[in-house]
C-alpha cells in the first residue's frame, strides 16, 4: 500500500535538548495510525512539524509526496488538524466559524454550501449551526472543530488526543464519526490519545519516549511482544498459595485477597489451576492489553529493534 506520510531522520532540537530524535515512520493512506506517548515524550511537536507549523532541525517529511519546507502551502491543503484546545472563534456561530474556514482553503461557494450540507448530516449539527460556538458544550464544541478540520476534505486528518474530556456518548459519535471518514472517504487518519482503548483500533502504533521511537507495530504484534496474561487466585488466606508458589519458584505479586501471577498464555493459566486445585477459591485470567504494553515500554526504556 502506498505511504501518505513517509518521514526520516527527524528531529527537533530547541537550544541544545532534541525533543525529537532521528525519528522514522510511515503512515499508510487509508490507515488509521496510532501515536503514542507519555506527556512530553515529542508527539505535539511532531505533529507540529507533519503539519508545517514549526521547521525541523534535520531530517525530511513527505506528505502524499509533498516536502515539507519546500511545498508548506500545498502540503496545508492535504491536511486537517483536532487540535486539544479548540479554536473556532466563541463569538461566532458554528456556520459562520466554518464559512469563514472553508473561504481560508479557498472553496467556492457551490462547494462550501455542499460540505455544509454533508457535515451537518455526519456530525449532527443542525441544532447547534446558529448557536455561538462559546456557548456549547465540550461534545458540540468536539464535533464542531471535527468538521472545521474536515471542511476542505483532507487526505490527512490529525486528531490530538480528540475524545479526552467527553461524555461516553459523545466519544461513541466521534469514533463513528473517525470510521465513516476512513471507510467511505478514504481519509487517513494520524491520532494520539491517552485510551488504549482507541489506540486498540489503529491499524499500526507507534509510542516514542523522550524524542525517539520504542516501538512499532500492529496492536497484536505490540501485545504479543511486550504484554502477559496473568493469573489472579483469590483466598481469606493466602500463605498456603504463597508458600506452594514460592516451592515451585513461580514469581507473583500479592494482593489484600489475592496473588497475582504472570503467564504465557491461556494454556498455562489452566495447567496451574489443576496443579493448584485445592490452594485457591475462585479466580481470573486476565489477558494483557494495550495498557500493559504502553506501562512495559514507558518504564523499560527504548526497544532495541
Amino acid at each position: 500500500m502506498t505511504n501518505l506520510i513517509n518521514i526520516q531522520g527527524l528531529t527537533k532540537k530547541y537550544q541544545q535538548k532534541e525533543v525529537v530524535s532521528s525519528l522514522d515512520l510511515k503512515v499508510e493512506k487509508g490507515s488509521l495510525f496510532a501515536f503514542l506517548g507519555p506527556n512530553g515524550a515529542g508527539k505535539s511537536t511532531t505533529i507540529n512539524m507533519i503539519s508545517t507549523a514549526i521547521k525541523p532541525t534535520s531530517g525530511s517529511i513527505f506528505v502524499d509526496g509533498l516536502e515539507v519546507g519546500k511545498e508548506n502551502s500545498k502540503i496545508r491543503q492535504k491536511i486537517g488538524i483536532v487540535f486539544q484546545d479548540n479554536v473556532l472563534d466563541d463569538l461566532l456561530t458554528v456556520e459562520e466559524n466554518l464559512l469563514f474556514w472553508g473561504k481560508i482553503y479557498s472553496l467556492s461557494k457551490n462547494e462550501l454550501n455542499k460540505q455544509l450540507d454533508f457535515l451537518e448530516n455526519l456530525l449532527h449539527l443542525t441544532d447547534i449551526l446558529k448557536q455561538r460556538f462559546g456557548t456549547l458544550s465540550g461534545g458540540q464544541k468536539r464535533r464542531a472543530e471535527i468538521a472545521r478540520a474536515i471542511i476542505h476534505r483532507p487526505l490527512l486528518l490529525i486528531l490530538d488526543e480528540p475524545t479526552t474530556g467527553l461524555d461516553p456518548k459523545t466519544r461513541v459519535q466521534v469514533w463513528q464519526t473517525i470510521t465513516y471518514l476512513r471507510e467511505k472517504l478514504g481519509m487517513t487518519v494520524f491520532l494520539t490519545t491517552h485510551y488504549m482503548e482507541e489506540a486498540a483500533e489503529a491499524d499500526k502504533i507507534a509510542v516514542i519516549n523522550h524524542g525517539e521511537l520504542i516501538a512499532l507495530g500492529t496492536p497484536n504484534q505490540l501485545r504479543n511482544k511486550y504484554s502477559r496474561d496473568s493469573l489472579n487466585l483469590y483466598k481469606t488466606s493466602l500463605e498456603d498459595l504463597k508458600i506452594e508458589c514460592k516451592k515451585r519458584k513461580l514469581g507473583y505479586t500479592e494482593g489484600i485477597d489475592f496473588i497475582r501471577i504472570q503467564v504465557r498464555d491461556t494454556d498455562e493459566a489452566l495447567h496451574l489451576l489443576n496443579e493448584l486445585n485445592d490452594l485457591y477459591q475462585s479466580f481470573e485470567v486476565r489477558k494483557g492489553n494495550l495498557d500493559d504494553v504502553f506501562l512495559a515500554l514507558i518504564k523499560g526504556g527504548t526497544n532495541n529493534d
